[in-house]
C-alpha cells in the first residue's frame, strides 16, 4: 500500500524542486512578493500554508498540485519516478507495462 502524502511531504517536494532550479528562497519569494523569511518558514514547517500559498509557490517552481483519486496513486507515483529516472522499489511497477509475451518464441 503506497504511503500517505503529509503536508510535510508537499512542503518538502517544493524546497526539492525549488534546489533542483538553482533558485534560492530570496528569489522565490521575490517572484512571489513574499520575504525570504516567509519562504524559509514554510520550507522549514513552521508555518501552516494556505492552500492558494501552495498553489503560488508550486506553479512559480513548475509543478502543479493536483487531486488524484486513491486508486490510480501508485501508477501516479511509478510515472513520476520513471520521468526522474529514480529506481524506486518502494514504487509498484504498473501491471500491464510490459508485453506479457515477451519471454515466449514466435510460432
Amino acid at each position: 500500500m503506497p504511503k500517505t502524502t503529509t503536508a510535510i511531504d508537499l512542503i518538502g517536494r517544493i524546497r526539492v524542486q525549488r534546489r533542483e532550479k538553482r533558485m534560492s528562497q530570496s528569489q522565490l519569494g521575490q517572484m512571489l512578493h513574499m520575504p525570504q523569511s516567509q519562504i524559509a518558514r514554510i520550507e522549514q514547517g513552521n508555518r501552516d500554508v494556505r492552500l492558494s500559498t501552495l498553489l503560488e509557490l508550486s506553479r512559480a517552481l513548475d509543478l502543479e498540485p493536483m487531486l488524484v483519486p486513491k486508486q490510480l496513486v501508485p501508477a501516479v507515483q511509478y510515472m513520476v519516478s520513471e520521468k526522474r529516472g529514480e529506481s524506486n522499489l518502494s514504487v509498484p511497477k504498473l501491471i500491464g507495462n510490459e508485453p506479457e509475451d515477451v519471454d515466449e518464441q514466435p510460432k
